[in-house]
């Protein structure tokens, strides 16, 4: 059985690191900004790898294994989704990992920032309002 408080409690850590990021996306990007986007976006990176791992071993492959039909399909649904999303982040992460690749496009940065922040935020929401409440009855 997936332990779902630990997939929350994960949810609330990529949560403040994406509070954080917003707040630094709404500032003047000057070097000791940059450098902190750099340090948010590395952490973030770690975050969601250890979150998807552990939604990858733990929870899917139990909703895989469910009697109710309604959880293996959104098992299945919410598994592809996060492929496409692990794939989208990793494509960005790789664009602005270090800081001469932010100071080079800094506009391009806030752009994909802010909308990587979205996706991650819905990704969660979703989870959080459809997912696991459904997986907790089971």
């Amino acid at each position: 059985m997936a332990n779902i408080q630990n997939l929350e409690r994960q949810h609330i850590e990529i949560k403040e690191l994406l509070n954080q990021f917003k707040q630094l996306l709404s500032k003047e990007l000057t070097d000791p900004q940059i450098d902190e986007g750099v340090k948010l976006v590395n952490t973030l990176a770690g975050k969601l790898k250890i979150h998807m791992n552990t939604e990858d071993r733990f929870l899917y492959p139990v909703l895989s294994q469910s009697k109710n039909l309604k959880l293996r399909e959104a098992g299945k649904a919410f598994s592809q989704e996060m492929t496409d999303i692990s794939q989208a982040f990793n494509q960005y992460k790789l664009k602005f990992n270090t800081m001469s690749k932010i100071q080079t496009n800094k506009s391009t940065f806030l752009g994909e920032s802010k909308e990587v922040i979205q996706l991650i935020e819905k990704r969660m929401n979703n989870e959080d309002t459809n997912l696991y409440p459904e997986f907790a009855k089971e």
